[in-house]
């Protein structure tokens, strides 16, 4: 298998009209690989003064950013050359947290070429938060409920400007950097292809070394919970964290609606502290989870207003995880009142924003998080090991790519049963006009399930080609 990371980009090749640029990059499948898997076409398609990189890996035990900012430097500075291209940016800055500090001494030389800016942020949560990437880096802060390109800034993850170099050079997103640690016998960070199932990538690290692992996907703090380790990897997924199932933080994470609901009716005092550590607070957003937690005790039009608190939760789980003493939810009581509003159609007004959109928080720097404060709290620190890059040249036994691990317009299968095809086909299309992405094969092999979701994929000569 030739990895697309480490094929080298074709620096010399003649500039391209933006239009064309863009639609390559559209239909090479790039989304945003570190967050929610908005198509980065269209994030392109603005004009920026700000471009900033996103190397900050916010969550404890992932080594992914790293990885990348090490394996495929001359892929992360071509696509930057592309993306500055194609927003006009002036400035461009590489964020890392001081922990990979060490890792920009790799690229001294092409600051100077380049005239792009290092920034270090300390080893604290969350600083991969665009919000505050923005604020630190240009001394703006973004709306409340805005984007960076409303103060003129364009933020990605590493990996997605890896995957745009690539894609001006004609090739899709068909691997994912992860780490794989936690529970397993030897941590590592590797590339596999889109669609191997979590288990498989388990054995890559020798296997869990529990008895009934359950995965975080993504991270500790905001990923998911996997209990079923036959779901496949996504564009999006950075960590796969095997931990034992009567973990803390599996407990926390797959309590009911019901249970944290009801705890949180019955026991919060009204304490403040999930305010008073919540980084968008501290940052003057109009956020407040303690006065969230009191419309468990209301109805109506009160509890309607009253989660109007909760409209700029960026749900980092700081409040839930690590400020309550009373290990009460607010995030979830936050993500429930969200929804809550989007129901009946409610927002700040812009008269309100004005009177509540406040100046930073004038001790908002010691209120950040330490990264070894949540090892210590998560009962984490056993795992804190190095998960260093390994090349694996993973061949799975099937993959299963996602149609939808992006926002907009969920992909339509342009595959069937039995069908063969090639590492790098598209196997689903989005139409032109539509926000999205296609999907491509990750592997060479036969079509064996097409689902509205999914695509499965096993290479000729695999057993489950007779499945599905």
């Amino acid at each position: 298998m030739v990895l697309v990371f480490y094929i080298e980009p074709q620096v010399s090749r003649s500039i391209m009209p933006s239009t064309q640029l863009l639609n390559r990059i559209r239909n090479a499948g790039v989304v945003g690989a570190g967050g929610a898997g908005f198509p980065t076409y269209q994030k392109l398609s603005a004009k920026v003064g700000d471009l900033i990189v996103n190397g900050a890996e916010c969550e404890p035990l992932l080594a992914k950013d790293r990885a990348a900012l090490l394996h495929a430097r001359p892929q992360l500075l071509e696509g930057l050359r592309v993306m500055q291209e194609l927003t006009g940016a002036e400035n461009v800055t590489l964020a890392v947290k001081h922990k990979n500090e060490d890792v920009l001494k790799s690229y001294a030389a092409d600051f100077e070429r380049t005239g792009y800016r290092p920034f270090v942020y300390p080893d604290v949560y969350p600083a991969g938060d665009e919000y505050v990437l923005v604020f630190e880096i240009t001394g703006r802060r973004i709306p409340p409920g805005g984007i960076p390109l409303h103060v003129d800034c364009l933020v990605d993850n590493v990996e997605t400007i890896v995957n745009v170099a690539n894609a001006a050079d004609g090739m899709p997103v068909v691997e994912k950097f992860v780490s794989i640690c936690g529970a397993v016998q030897q941590p590592l960070t590797t590339v596999v292809p889109i669609g191997v199932s979590i288990a498989e990538c388990i054995q890559l690290a020798g296997g869990a070394t529990v008895e009934d692992p359950v995965v975080l996907t993504g991270g500790v703090m905001m990923g998911g919970v996997a209990l079923d380790l036959t779901i496949p990897v996504t564009k999006t997924m950075g960590g796969i964290i095997v931990l034992p199932r009567d973990h803390y933080l599996i407990r926390r994470k797959t309590a009911s609606q019901a249970t944290y609901t009801r705890i949180g009716h019955g026991q919060c005092d009204q304490c403040s502290l999930c305010t008073e550590l919540c980084p968008r607070y501290t940052m003057g957003y109009p956020i407040q989870p303690h006065l969230v937690m009191r419309t468990l005790l209301m109805t109506g039009e009160a509890k309607q207003r009253g989660s109007l608190w909760a409209q700029y939760c960026c749900e980092c789980n700081i409040c839930s995880l690590i400020a309550c003493p009373e290990q009460l939810d607010p995030k979830n009581i936050c993500v429930d009142a969200k929804k809550l509003l989007r129901e009946y159609g409610l927002t700040r007004t812009e008269t309100e924003l004005q009177t509540l959109f406040a100046a930073p928080h004038p001790v908002r720097k010691g209120r950040e998080i330490p990264i070894a404060t949540l090892y210590q709290r998560l009962g984490l620190s056993q795992y804190d090991r190095p998960a260093d890059f390994h090349l694996t040249n993973m061949k799975p036994r099937q993959v299963s790519v996602a149609l939808n691990s992006h926002i907009g317009r969920p992909a339509q299968a342009t595959v069937e049963v039995g069908d063969s095809v090639k590492r790098g086909e598209v196997i689903g299309a989005v139409a032109g006009d539509q926000l999205g992405c296609p999907a491509h094969a990750s592997i060479d092999g036969r079509v064996t399930a097409v689902t509205p979701s999914h695509v499965t994929i096993a290479p000729v000569g695999s057993s489950n080609l007779n499945k599905g």
